[in-house]
Parts: structure tokens; C-alpha cells; sequence
């Protein structure tokens, strides 16, 4: 089977990973995956066993399936000659998502909450195609001795206020003076058009440090250093961090926003129903002063966690596309 993907870069971002990990499992099982992006350089963050090609050579070969979650580049979409095209919502709430809907594209999520708005408004078929994580990079890592420290770990993208890291800042801020220990912790990597450096930004009177740019193979030793993991998201389609804490065995604090999928309220997370600074204040003081709730829930979320992993995904999708493109 030959699969086409297009992105506008293969940078450091969740939707990147998500092709770079399907395309490393389609190859590993003899298909041609090849992702186009407009230089066509390999990516240099993350091993990629597909193929990497310009848009300028989107013309040169046929492809069964064609996969596009980017909305910037649907004109180079419409250009691919593929037998069947399928756009992937990964993201609420797009103001073009109508027009996507509009053409003759086949419709995967990666949520069950995106697909479940996608067919309840617009009335088609989305199918199931939730994100996963990859155990060889995110795993319970031993925490490092030494420190009297309760820290709480956050993704550090401020200047994306869908994001919700000021809410996050704010929640832990209001706790500063009843628990002294408190860390606020942060990640991120300059990506993107703009390359904004978010540390800058981060303006708090609660202890902080922010690691920027770190290799993957360092995320898991980041993630296992915390205490908690809050996520503020909102208009998310799949959760990669709530998703990467889990597999590290870190109890999470969360919205609904991307993590439908894996975060039962009260079982193998903490979910609250809106990103506003007072909702996670509450449940991430529930975490400080219940050490066995923390244990209990980062044990069941790293159970709930393994059954998201690629290649069950690409399993699903493998079958799908040898339907749809009508292969044997």
C-alpha cells in the first residue's frame, strides 16, 4: 500500500509526532509512507523510516491513501493524485472546517470527543483514530534523590492561550504561601514560524524553572521528576502531554479537552470541567494533601495509557484504508 502525508513542517509539535510515529509503522510493515512537507528534509528530533519529498515532486507518483490534518495546506491536498483522501480532525472548531466538509474526503479524529462533534453537526461519518504514545520514549524513569520539593509539571506554550498555561500559573500562585514547597516546572521548544521564546513570558512570584528544547529521550526523566501533571487545554483534539505524563506514571490534573479518550474523573485522572484557575487549585490541593489518591491514580492512568499505543492504532488503520481504497 502507498500512503501519502502532508504537513507544513516536521517540527517539534504533537501533530508531527502523530505522522512520524503512524508513517514508522506503516514502514515497518512493507508500505511506502511518504511525508511531504514544502522542503521535504527529514526530521532531525525524532527517527523517521519513511520517506520525506518536497511539495514540488507531489506530482511524480500515485498514492491509495492520501492523509492531510492542516488546514494551510489543503491546496497542495487537492494536487495529490491518491484513490481515497482522508482529512483527520485534530483539532475543535476551525474556521474552515465546513468548507473541509464540503469535499470529497473520507473523515478520521483523533478524539472521541472531535469525532463525536464531527458527526453530530455536519452529520457524516468520522471514524475512530485517537492518538498514542511511545513507550520507548515516555516511561516511569526513577526520581532523582535530594530534594524536598512538590513539583508541579506543566507545558509551557504561554503565548497559545488554548493552551490554558496562565490558568495553570494562576491555580498553583494562589497556593504559594499554605505549601512553601511548591516548584511550577515547564517545557517547551522554539518551533514554529514565529519561534517565540516562551520564558520571557512566564511571569510568577511561585519558584519556576522552565526546560526548553530538551531531546526526547530526556522528556520521560522530566515527566517522572513531578509530583503532578496539569493540563489546561482547550479546543484539543488529543492530549499528547496529559497523554506522556500517564505513561510516566504521573497522576494527572486535566480539562475535558483532548483527553476524552483516557482521563475518567476520579479513576485515572482529575478532570475538571472548565480551564479556570480555581478548578485546578482544588484538585491539585486534593493531590498534595492525598498521597495515596496521587499513587492510585498515576497507577490507574498508566494502566489506561498502555492501550493507546501506534501500532494498534495503524492496526485500525490498515484495515480502513485497504477498505476504503478497495485493495485486497
Amino acid at each position: 500500500m502507498k500512503i501519502a502525508a502532508l504537513l507544513p513542517h516536521v517540527e517539534v509539535f504533537g501533530g508531527v509526532r502523530r505522522y512520524l510515529e503512524i508513517g514508522n509503522q506503516f514502514s515497518q510493515r512493507g508500505h511506502r509512507f511518504v511525508l511531504f512537507h514544502p522542503e521535504g528534509n527529514r526530521p532531525g528530533w525524532l527517527e523517521f523510516k519513511g520517506v520525506t519529498k518536497p511539495f514540488s515532486s507531489l506530482d511524480e507518483e500515485n498514492f491509495d491513501v492520501g492523509l492531510c490534518s492542516e488546514y494551510s495546506v489543503l491546496p497542495y491536498f487537492e494536487k495529490l493524485k491518491a484513490r481515497v483522501k482522508f482529512f483527520y480532525f485534530v483539532l475543535e472548531g476551525h474556521k474552515q472546517e465546513k468548507e473541509v466538509i464540503k469535499r470529497d474526503y473520507l473523515f478520521l479524529g483523533n478524539s472521541e470527543g472531535i469525532c463525536r462533534r464531527i458527526e453530530k453537526k455536519y452529520g457524516v461519518s468520522c471514524f475512530r483514530a485517537p492518538g498514542g504514545v511511545n513507550s520507548e520514549f515516555f516511561h516511569p524513569v526513577q526520581r532523582e534523590d535530594g530534594t524536598d520539593e512538590f513539583r508541579i509539571l506543566c507545558y509551557g506554550r504561554v503565548y497559545k492561550r488554548r493552551k490554558g498555561v496562565r490558568q495553570v500559573i494562576r491555580a498553583v500562585e494562589g497556593l504559594g504561601r499554605k505549601y512553601p514547597r511548591l516548584k511550577l516546572v515547564l517545557f517547551d521548544s522554539l518551533v514554529g514560524e514565529d519561534r517565540r521564546d516562551p520564558r520571557p513570558m512566564i511571569k510568577s512570584r511561585v519558584p519556576h524553572e522552565f526546560h526548553l528544547d530538551l531531546p526526547q529521550s530526556r522528556m520521560a526523566w522530566l515527566y517522572s521528576q513531578a509530583e503532578i501533571f496539569v493540563s489546561g487545554e482547550r479546543r484539543a483534539g488529543w492530549s499528547n502531554t496529559a497523554a506522556e505524563a500517564m505513561a510516566c506514571r504521573v497522576p494527572v490534573v486535566c480539562t475535558r479537552s483532548g483527553t476524552r479518550d483516557f482521563a475518567v474523573h476520579g479513576h485515572t485522572a482529575l478532570v475538571v470541567p472548565f480551564p479556570l484557575a480555581s478548578l485546578f487549585r482544588r484538585q491539585i490541593v486534593r493531590l498534595i494533601e492525598d498521597e495515596g489518591l496521587r499513587l492510585r491514580l498515576a497507577g490507574a492512568g498508566y494502566e489506561k495509557i498502555q492501550e493507546f499505543s501506534w501500532s494498534s492504532l495503524v492496526d485500525r488503520l490498515e484495515e480502513l484504508f485497504r477498505e476504503k481504497a478497495k485493495l485486497k
